[in-house]
């Protein structure tokens, strides 16, 4: 059973995570990187965190772990002190972007403590990104690491101890590495989030995370906008938001190329994912004709700000992470993924950034030279 959980990361995710725990019982210490302190301050002045927990139509929403809109009074450390947030703790909530994680990784490796469990929240190769960066570095305890498919809420901080949360997800994929010591968190893991269910493999939860098909293509494909700054790509907190995600039926099909190639490749690797459409079903009971469809009737993205630069995570984090070691992936087997492939190219070449070489690569996961029995040997002994 979990009782003392550390949450790293004190963003949209780590704001609404600490506050739902904190309000359903847990002892939490928040953590966020010393450069980014200040983003404690006023959590620390005040004790917790304001959470206002609605849809776009005002009705309230009950949240993942059981809390609710009101104030969360934290009783756990609020600290930029690694060896502080992680000291007795049983469970680790690593929910930072993509491009930060090797950093708060490195930092908390001296400090962990047999028999802790880290969660890494959303997937893009997270967990095995952890668990060969700890081998690396020599940590030689007993610790379980794992990933989920996303992250359970739709969150955004509005303020500086406030955090808006406009949707929760009805079911989250999630993995350990190896797989063998899935089942054995997964009992303790549901006392908190009974929404999670067990995947097969860390594959699973990585080709199933939903952004790498939405976020890129919405960027990429509305450049237009994106730099002009139309509405509604505003950044600012409490902006102006725009009523449904801003896609069109072409950047819809896109989406779905991408998607698709993704799924034959996750096939390939003996791993059976849901569609993005599919997905958004199981997530939120969203429906619609098609992708384009079911994405304009998601609740959950009813509440939309978007990015201002191409430069974006929304853009950086999903290619970097995502898309490129996706088109290594299938090289490596002799596949090719020419829409996604595709996508990196059209990042690049706005961007200026080159992706194929900053990207994360197999040697960090552990799995370059590897054919596919090779792979699922890895993922699951």
């Amino acid at each position: 059973m979990f009782k003392k959980i550390a949450v790293l990361g004190a963003g949209n995710g780590g704001y609404a995570m600490a506050a739902d725990l904190s309000m359903s019982g847990y002892d939490v210490n928040l953590y966020e990187d010393p450069d980014f302190a200040a983003n404690l301050d006023a959590v620390k002045a005040k004790g917790g965190i304001e959470v206002i927990a609605k849809k776009h139509t005002g009705e309230n929403i009950k949240l993942p772990a059981g809390g609710s809109t009101g104030f969360a009074s934290m009783k756990g450390e609020i600290t930029s002190n690694i060896k502080k947030a992680l000291d007795g703790t049983d469970l680790i909530m690593l929910i930072v972007p993509a491009f930060v994680r090797e950093k708060f990784i490195r930092k908390m490796a001296a400090f962990l403590e047999n028999g802790q469990t880290i969660v890494v929240w959303p997937a893009y190769f997270g967990a095995l990104q952890c668990y060969n960066l700890l081998k690396e570095i020599g940590v030689k305890k007993d610790i379980t690491i794992c990933e989920t498919e996303s992250i359970l809420y739709v969150a955004r901080k509005i303020g500086s101890n406030k955090v808006s949360i406009m949707g929760t997800k009805n079911k989250l994929l999630l993995s350990a590495i190896p797989s063998s010591n899935t089942n054995k968190v997964m009992k303790d893991l549901k006392t908190i989030y009974p929404q999670l269910v067990e995947a097969e493999n860390v594959f699973e939860t990585t080709f199933s995370n939903v952004n790498t098909v939405l976020h890129p293509q919405s960027v990429l494909l509305n450049l237009y906008r994106v730099e002009r700054q139309f509405y509604p790509y505003y950044e600012i907190l409490n902006g102006a938001f725009c009523s449904e995600y801003d896609v069109t039926p072409g950047m819809a099909k896109v989406m779905e190329k991408v998607d698709r190639e993704k799924i034959n490749l996750a096939k390939k690797y003996g791993v059976n994912i849901l569609s993005l459409q599919k997905t958004l079903k199981n997530f939120y009971d969203a429906s619609g004709e098609d992708l384009y469809g079911t994405i304009l009737n998601c609740y959950a993205y009813k509440n939309q700000v978007a990015p201002s630069s191409i430069t974006a995570r929304y853009v950086t984090e999903d290619l970097l992470f995502a898309l490129v070691p996706f088109v290594y992936l299938a090289n490596q087997i002799g596949e090719d993924l020419p829409i996604t492939k595709g996508m990196v190219e059209i990042g690049k070449a706005a961007t200026g950034i080159d992706f194929w070489k900053d990207g994360l690569n197999l040697k960090k996961l552990g799995l370059y030279g590897k054919n596919i029995d090779e792979v699922k040997k890895y993922l699951s002994n």
